[in-house]
């Protein structure tokens, strides 16, 4: 008897653990459909609303905690929804080592074609919003609160939520930090290690980078499927 691949017994695997989670949060003429697919999904919280807001609706185009990349444990996804609102606009790929967090007030939106290969943690409890076709690396972390209420010394409260919204293609590099009122351009590139954390208004095609972050080069884009490395060999 010939062996299953290892691709093949993951998406055996989340269609069982996945069945629940659809007919929990979507209609039943979706649900039927299974469209969202989780592998090793741990559900914290199951609250909240889930919509697929997208003109063809197929099997598995949403599918959060695969193992896409291999230098990060194989532990799927971690959902937790306390209210708000997920709202999925195409095809969404979040792979393993992942987290989602939504609180009472938040509200999540994925763009059509949003990719996270790897350790993507989302925390949002007043509003992250992705266009289409953005790209997330590894380790990247997006919150759009303070999780806390500072005051200032005469004791008024400090403003300490703000949305996030990042614009088409975009491509995030592997660990940056992601903060309240963020706003990027569309064909926007953010560096390795950089923290966002306020309105870039800069030009299309432009490199982000640093702590805090800066423009660092215009004129400059990353085509997904023509952008291989050709490594020199030595000898």
């Amino acid at each position: 008897m010939n062996l299953l691949s290892k691709k093949k017994r993951e998406l055996i695997y989340a269609i069982f653990s996945s069945i629940y989670f659809n007919f929990h949060y979507l209609p039943f003429r979706q649900a039927i459909l299974l469209p969202i697919l989780l592998y090793k999904p741990c559900y914290l919280r199951l609250k909240g609303r889930v919509i697929i807001n997208a003109d063809n609706i197929s099997f598995g185009m949403i599918r959060l905690g695969f193992n896409m990349v291999s230098l990060y444990p194989s532990t799927g996804i971690v959902w937790e929804n306390h209210g708000g609102n997920c709202i999925f606009y195409g095809h969404c790929y979040i792979g393993n080592a992942s987290a989602i967090s939504i609180g009472k007030t938040g509200i999540v939106s994925f763009g059509k074609d949003f990719t996270a290969t790897a350790a993507f943690k989302l925390a949002s409890y007043y509003n992250i919003e992705f266009k289409d076709n953005v790209l997330v690396g590894w380790e990247n972390t997006f919150i759009d609160t303070d999780f806390h209420q500072l005051k200032s010394i005469v004791g008024e409260n400090l403003k300490s939520y703000a949305s996030i919204r990042i614009g088409c293609n975009n491509w995030f590099a592997f660990k940056s930090i992601i903060l309240k009122g963020t706003e990027t351009p569309d064909h926007c590139i953010v560096g390795a290690n950089s923290l966002l954390n306020k309105k870039y208004e800069i030009p299309k095609y432009s490199l982000l980078g640093g702590n805090p972050a800066k423009l660092l080069k215009t004129g400059i884009i990353r085509k997904q499927g023509d952008d291989i490395i050709k490594y020199s060999i030595i000898r």
